[in-house]
């Protein structure tokens, strides 16, 4: 896995629960101080190991906005913007999109009638794994693939805790990722076994404790899952742990790599 450059992150200065779009959130359970605190300590994990953080400043009338991997995916100067399923997410692209027109990115998008988030986007080596059942739609994924110019592996998920890919999958590098079987039908369990040359499990716990929405860097992995025998792996691997809480964060469903939207 390549190290990153830079990354963008949503200030959560408006961040609650307000309403129930996943099976995970707790409405109004939001520390507010700890989350800012949380997210702080994120901002500067990533600036310890070198990368570029970008901001954007939340805005009051979107309590999700600071889950910033879900507005769309970034490839070169270009960014895809998401097509929200929910209505009460939609209102976040019109300001993302400001952010991204405003920094020099071209805008493209998909058609209305096409859901699509990008938490359900996955790189794999020249494949881009998508997730369709609960945010995006199937559909999406001829679309996609037709957009990026990348070849598209539209991956069914059956269960609602893991309503986005990146709650269930984690690609490590181009030969290894793990993966929650439970979350998949039983094709696209199928499906990875074939595309991943070695695909590794994650237990149940590991699964729950958000494992597999970690943050990869090049041999750093920034976590906020400390399940034995997931930490056992990973330093079996060579990488280095760095264990972020974003507990609060959890309360909406959401964890690492969901507050975080790679910019490259």
């Amino acid at each position: 896995m390549q190290r990153l450059s830079k990354v963008l992150l949503c200030k959560p200065s408006y961040f609650t629960v307000d309403y129930i779009i996943n099976p995970l959130m707790k409405p109004h359970s939001v520390n507010k101080a700890g989350a800012m605190r949380q997210w702080q300590n994120l901002v500067d994990v990533y600036k310890l190991l070198g990368i570029e953080v970008e901001t954007i400043d939340q805005k009051s009338d979107v309590p999700d906005m600071v889950f910033a991997v879900d507005q769309g995916i970034v490839k070169g100067d270009t960014v895809l913007l998401a097509n929200f399923r929910h209505i009460q997410r939609r209102k976040e692209r019109v300001y993302y999109r400001e952010w991204f027109r405003n920094h020099g990115y071209r805008l493209r998008a998909l058609s209305n009638v096409h859901f699509f988030e990008g938490g359900d986007a996955r790189f794999f080596g020249d494949k881009l794994f998508v997730g369709t059942g609960f945010r995006a739609s199937a559909s999406s994924c001829e679309e996609l693939a037709q957009k990026l110019a990348i070849d598209v592996v539209p991956i069914e998920i059956t269960s609602p805790d893991f309503y986005h890919l990146d709650m269930g999958f984690l690609p490590m590098d181009e030969q290894t990722a793990f993966y929650y079987p439970n979350a998949y039908s039983p094709s696209s369990q199928a499906v990875f076994a074939e595309i991943v040359p070695n695909l590794l499990e994650f237990n149940e716990a590991a699964a729950y404790g958000m494992a597999a929405n970690s943050v990869i860097s090049g041999k750093d992995i920034i976590t906020q899952c400390m399940e034995p025998e997931f930490t056992k792996a990973l330093k079996n691997m060579g990488y280095k742990i760095h264990y972020v809480d974003v507990s609060e964060f959890n309360k909406s469903g959401g964890g690492i790599r969901c507050l975080t939207n790679v910019l490259e």
